[in-house]
């Protein structure tokens, strides 16, 4: 089945402006963002057919969901999804009875999981902030090249020990040196009692065997190269050096690429505003409100998403960049210390209530079903 603008029109059960204009930090630049939610007919409850979102909206930023979909990323206390369930009214375009029934219940979502969604994507803005910061100080003069690492043309280190060392590399070296033994030693212990438990007790049952095995060489190759990363014995010595500058060159091949990348969809009308602070202030705008509304879930079990009667005059200010750079850093750093103490004083559940989710959803997709119709 081809899916239609008409067809998700018809099935749609709530949809609503988001963003901006749903914090009331928007100003005469800002787009209308829109979301919703579609249940779609039991064609796509009973058949192969598939359908998580719909987006083919030409010159609209605008994202319908299933139903499916939508729940299951509030479930996981996905930041943007959760600004759903409180949108404030005045936003609303559409909203049935069905999604009605979601926001009364929106408390089965309310979790102290909120803590990490929160501040993950807070991290997520303070890095891609450092990450521009860095293009517009000091941006890359050119392509880098082989030859600049002082490397032949072609490869010689084997590819599948390269392959191994930087798909891992990246992430291990940020890894306090005192702690990287424990780290990997945790690492071992999730996949032994958490990973592996979990595909066990959902793979088929004639398949079971093998597919463990497979798991197994697989995890524990990926722990192996942790390991490796730490003694002599994983690259070939004589590839050693030849293996760290492959790293390297790869690397900045990389952050060229990604420079390029946001030179080609660089929002020219945020352009001078950085260029005048030295830091994207959008991106410092955003990290401060989910920082926030991290805090506010984990103190009040509230989900704050109009900010015109909380901090919106100054999270207008903060984007047009009345907080220097230095300023974002600290602020980000304290309150990671702050929400680690909320989060272990919070008194809200540890995780949404997934099997009364389910049952809510259930309920509430056999009742359009019966009253809506199927098709």
């Amino acid at each position: 089945i081809i899916m239609e603008k008409s067809y998700i029109e018809n099935h749609t059960i709530f949809e609503t402006v988001i963003g901006s204009h749903a914090y009331g930090t928007h100003n005469e630049d800002s787009d209308y963002d829109k979301a919703g939610v579609v249940i779609p007919g039991i064609e796509y409850f009973y058949s192969n057919n598939r359908f998580d979102q719909y987006q083919d909206y030409p010159g609209e930023d605008k994202t319908m969901y299933n139903i499916i979909k939508a729940i299951k990323l509030i479930s996981e206390n996905n930041p943007n999804m959760m600004d759903l369930l409180a949108v404030p009214e005045s936003c609303h375009i559409i909203v049935t009875r069905y999604w009605e029934k979601v926001i009364e219940n929106k408390d089965l979502f309310i979790s102290k999981k909120s803590k990490f969604t929160f501040s993950g994507y807070a991290i997520s803005q303070l890095n891609r902030i450092k990450t521009h910061r860095s293009y517009l100080l000091n941006p890359p003069k050119a392509k880098p090249e082989r030859t600049d690492f002082g490397l032949p043309e072609f490869p010689i280190v084997e590819t599948a020990q390269l392959k191994a060392l930087i798909n891992v590399a990246s992430l291990y070296e940020y890894i306090e040196e005192e702690k990287k033994e424990t780290f990997v030693n945790d690492l071992d212990t999730i996949y032994a009692e958490q990973v592996i438990p979990l595909f066990a007790k959902n793979l088929k049952e004639d398949r079971k065997t093998i597919a463990l095995e497979f798991l197994q060489t697989g995890l524990q190759n990926q722990l192996n190269t942790f390991l490796a990363l730490g003694n002599n014995s994983y690259i070939k010595e004589e590839y050693r050096e030849i293996a760290e500058k492959e790293l390297q060159y790869t690397n900045a091949l990389k952050d060229w690429n990604r420079y390029q990348e946001w030179k080609k969809s660089r929002n020219k009308k945020r352009a001078p505003l950085e260029e005048k602070f030295g830091y994207d202030t959008k991106h410092a705008m955003h990290l401060v409100r989910l920082l926030r509304m991290g805090k506010e879930i984990l103190t009040t079990g509230k989900i704050h998403v109009d900010r015109r009667n909380i901090d919106a005059e100054e999270l207008i200010a903060i984007r047009n960049g009345l907080w220097p750079y230095e300023q974002i850093e600290e602020y980000a750093s304290n309150f990671e210390v702050e929400l680690d103490t909320l989060y272990k004083e919070s008194t809200l559940q540890n995780a949404p209530d997934i099997n009364k989710i389910h049952k809510l959803t259930i309920e509430i997709i056999d009742d359009y079903h019966t009253n809506e119709g199927t098709n």
